[in-house]
């Protein structure tokens, strides 16, 4: 979260995936509230969670790179470089897209959609 927000105001979505309730990474929240928001969402909701679509956007353009990454360094770089190079448009489309995702989540009673 430091590297994420260095400056300490960023959000963390919190998804109760069960590796996001082990005590060890409770007790990190708890000793660092005042680093960031925790944001809690409803579990198994990917389809409210427009970050997916990003995280599938930068593994794309990462597997297009060549030469591939041969330590996590470079990963690391690879991806930071991913990231800040998004188009706006990405970002412009996502958040146009939540009130059709939360239609489509609200008309399939929470059951899966196409998103």
């Amino acid at each position: 979260m430091a590297f994420v927000f260095p400056t300490g105001n960023g959000i963390f979505q919190q998804d109760n995936s069960p590796c996001h309730k082990a005590r060890i990474v409770l007790e990190w929240f708890e000793e660092h509230t005042d680093e960031f928001y925790l944001m809690y969402w409803p579990p198994n909701s990917s389809d409210l969670n427009p970050m997916e679509y990003i995280w599938d956007v930068m593994e794309g353009q990462l597997r297009d790179q060549t030469p591939p990454c041969l330590n996590i360094s470079t990963l690391r770089n690879r991806y930071l470089d991913i990231w800040y190079n998004l188009s706006p448009v990405i970002y412009q489309k996502l958040v146009a897209s939540m009130p059709r995702r939360v239609a489509a989540i609200l008309k399939a009673k929470g059951g899966s959609t196409r998103y």
